[in-house]
């Protein structure tokens, strides 16, 4: 390439909203290859991919082809207040093998440093897959209910330090008919619930929990002058936050059946047992030649998440009278596992809270020698006929007795 490729005249207002976008991963310490510009449906898109959060920023009108990765700095030292004092124009230079240059023009000067042309990004909308909760309201309404919502009680900063005291690990979002409101939980930093709420256009209804991380993608990226809609899937993993110039995707939520499985999983890889993802709740592994299921799942009005670890002892048992006998011996006995009888199976199991994960692999083991040391045992019984099915007798009919009559 020895044509200059133009990327166009960029706006104050355009380069405030990228420099907004860089200054707050930067302050986080994120690790930033660069920022992507490329040309779409005659816009200029500048795109911020990570791996929990993905920022995509529409431009003003551009034509040109191909995409680029240009260095933090030429962008943010435009961007940052008062720095070039007017928009400033883009222009890559070079070819492949002198390398390319990009030079950054404005009425303060010029700035030259190296980039490199990327294949243009795919950068596909979030979908829904268990459906979604969406609400459109203005960026200051979006900003002020989040502030009311989520950040720290007024009185955070003058109470004495306790270590004791903890701030809260999430804070919830949560669509109803024609309501978005934020609320977070402080008792367990010695103050009191936030909760902010506002009216917003909405569409389905459903509660997200997120992480305090998300704060700072909210503060800084989102502008009040434009309508925002905030979307969420009803699984809990996925939040979208879209206005006319931006569209942010984050996996900063916090849903704590995947929290759990994050951890299994690296507990796995750290003490290299064979494993295999099923689905989105689910763990196959291999221990010492022994299939252990294992599986994340929250009980019923309990919203932390229990592991279940477990194995098939009989793949083809009856349910009868000498194999529940086996069965319930085997958990009187004091055991860590548990027998039980289940779609014409024995299966042999151990639960886990989330609390219990440091002990997780000498479970796994545990519950492999139990399991090898069983095998074999428990078939006789299985095979044995099963305890008939319960007849279901004519209910007694309740005898009606005659009133007793006041005089």
């Amino acid at each position: 390439m020895n044509t200059p490729v133009t990327l166009g005249l960029v706006d104050t207002d355009e380069l405030s909203r990228v420099f907004d976008a860089l200054w707050m991963l930067r302050k986080e310490g994120k690790t930033l290859p660069g920022i992507v510009v490329f040309c779409e449906g005659g816009k200029r898109r500048w795109w911020i991919p990570g791996d929990k959060l993905s920022i995509l920023i529409t431009g003003d009108a551009a034509d040109f082809v191909g995409a680029y990765r240009l260095p933090l700095t030429i962008v943010a030292n435009a961007g940052r207040q008062g720095a070039s004092n007017g928009a400033v124009t883009y222009t890559v230079n070079g070819d492949a093998v002198t390398g390319l240059m990009v030079t950054a023009d404005s009425m303060r000067g010029r700035q030259v440093v190296s980039c490199e042309a990327v294949p243009v990004p795919e950068h596909p909308r979030a979908e829904f897959v268990a459906g979604f909760a969406s609400a459109k309201l203005s960026g200051k309404d979006l900003s002020w209910t989040v502030f009311a919502g989520a950040h720290p009680p007024f009185e955070s900063m003058m109470l004495e330090e306790d270590d004791e005291r903890r701030s809260p690990d999430h804070f919830t979002m949560t669509i109803e008919k024609k309501r978005f409101t934020v609320t977070s939980d402080w008792t367990d930093a010695g103050m009191y619930n936030m909760i902010g709420s506002t009216a917003a256009v909405t569409k389905g209804s459903g509660s997200i929990r997120l992480d305090p991380d998300l704060l700072n993608v909210l503060s800084n990226c989102v502008d009040a002058d434009s309508e925002w809609t905030v979307s969420f899937g009803l699984d809990g993993q996925t939040i979208v936050l879209e206005s006319d110039s931006q569209y942010i995707v984050s996996q900063l939520t916090k849903v704590p059946v995947y929290e759990m499985k994050k951890r299994v999983l690296k507990a796995l890889e750290r003490d290299k047992f064979e494993h295999r993802e099923v689905g989105t709740t689910k763990i196959g592994v291999r221990v010492d030649g022994v299939p252990v299921s294992v599986e994340m799942f929250v009980r019923e009005g309990d919203e932390s998440p229990l592991l279940g670890l477990s194995t098939v002892i009989v793949r083809e048992a009856n349910e009868s009278p000498d194999l529940l006998r086996e069965i319930n011996a085997h958990n009187k006995a004091g055991s860590l596992t548990k027998l039980w009888h289940e779609n014409g199976k024995v299966l042999l199991g151990i639960d886990l809270l989330l609390d219990n994960l440091s002990v997780l692999t000498s479970r796994l083991r545990h519950l492999a020698r139990v399991a090898k040391n069983l095998n074999g045992m428990l078939e006789p019984f299985a095979a044995e006929a099963a305890l008939p099915s319960k007849r279901r007798g004519r209910r007694k009919k309740k005898t009606e007795t005659q009133p007793a009559v006041w005089e």
